[in-house]
């Protein structure tokens, strides 16, 4: 196998794991395109698990302030994800049926979009019928929730108890389903 070709096929696994990585330094670096699903942003966020969860206020989907500590008493899964990922849009269907299964309890769904283009994402989440709560800020990367979380990559899930401690951490929904469910319905069982 030659280099170059060694080297597409290493790019095009890396771009079907994840959208994302870290960036290599502070300026603004020149959008993709769209389609491209690769961007990266800084991860500066030391979060733990046992962190409280950083608060934040972003507009839902209807255009409406939503404000993360309003769900305080819920189990609470917040996924980062964008139309533009291709393992984001792989993962919708693990979303719907975790959705699902959990929505009738003390469970909400927080998706966060890093889109640029806010048209895009409503219809998108409108057309594919997401029926979860929400959120948005347009500033790609520089999305206000994804930079305090320190999302460098996406899908990334995190879960969060009734009192808004954050259990688990940036996981992979195609890779750590199973994970994300036992951790949801244990937390649901606890009274």
């Amino acid at each position: 196998m030659s280099l170059i070709t060694f080297s597409i096929s290493l790019i095009a696994s890396l771009i079907l794991i994840s959208c994302g990585g870290t960036k290599q330094d502070t300026a603004t670096p020149e959008p993709p395109k769209e389609d491209v699903g690769q961007q990266f942003t800084q991860a500066n966020s030391q979060l733990d698990i046992g962190s409280k969860a950083p608060d934040f206020t972003m507009n839902d989907i209807e255009g409406n302030p939503f404000t993360l500590s309003s769900l305080k008493g819920k189990v609470v899964m917040i996924d980062f994800w964008a139309t533009w990922c291709p393992p984001c849009v792989r993962s919708i269907p693990e979303a719907k049926s975790i959705w699902n299964a959990f929505k009738k309890q003390d469970f909400v769904l927080l998706g966060i979009s890093l889109d640029k283009d806010i048209n895009v994402w409503k219809n998108y989440v409108k057309e594919q019928n997401m029926t979860w709560s929400h959120v948005a800020d347009g500033q790609f990367w520089d999305n206000a929730a994804a930079i305090q979380y320190g999302v460098g990559s996406i899908p990334s899930v995190w879960i969060l108890d009734k009192e808004g401690t954050i259990v688990l951490k940036d996981v992979n929904p195609l890779a750590e389903g199973e994970k994300i469910r036992s951790t949801i319905s244990e937390l649901l069982a606890k009274k």
